[in-house]
């Protein structure tokens, strides 16, 4: 199994944001900290607003802040929405491929199953749960934290 790196900085995103709570956040700062490109998290910022998990603020101390708590976003849930597809196997596209054997072949139920597991542990896992080292992330994004917040 793999995610796009759509959804991998849609997930460093918000857990950045996280470790940052309650400071304003460009998406510049995130894009220096972990040291990828502007543009691509520009987009994935702006998929992650229009899911609700982001809001934007104008102003000069503007920037990007989480639109819910971090314990209520679930990881399978911003997995599947940032995902567009998983078609792990060519019979798992809409039109089922061009694969001869698709008609009686089973290896799709066993990848739709695998996938359904792989999933099924993101399912487990809020943003909070992987938050709960601030203190240790914050210092490798390097964030300044003047007092350690429980998450």
């Amino acid at each position: 199994m793999r995610l796009t790196y759509h959804t991998d900085y849609a997930l460093r995103i918000l857990l950045y944001l996280v470790v940052n709570a309650g400071k304003p956040t460009r998406v510049s700062d995130v894009a220096e900290s972990y040291g990828i490109s502007r543009n691509h998290l520009l987009k994935v910022t702006l998929r992650l607003g229009r899911l609700g998990y982001l809001t934007t603020l104008r102003g000069r101390s503007g920037g990007i802040a989480l639109a819910k708590r971090p314990e209520e976003i679930n990881l399978g849930d911003v997995v599947r929405k940032m995902e567009d597809e998983f078609l792990l196997v060519e019979c798992m596209r809409v039109d089922g491929g061009e694969c001869v054997i698709s008609p009686a072949c089973r290896l799709k139920g066993v990848v739709r199953k695998a996938l359904e597991a792989f999933l099924s542990v993101f399912d487990e896992y809020s943003l909070a749960d992987i938050a709960r080292n601030r203190d240790a992330l914050s210092e490798l994004l390097g964030l300044s934290r003047i007092a350690a917040e429980p998450v």
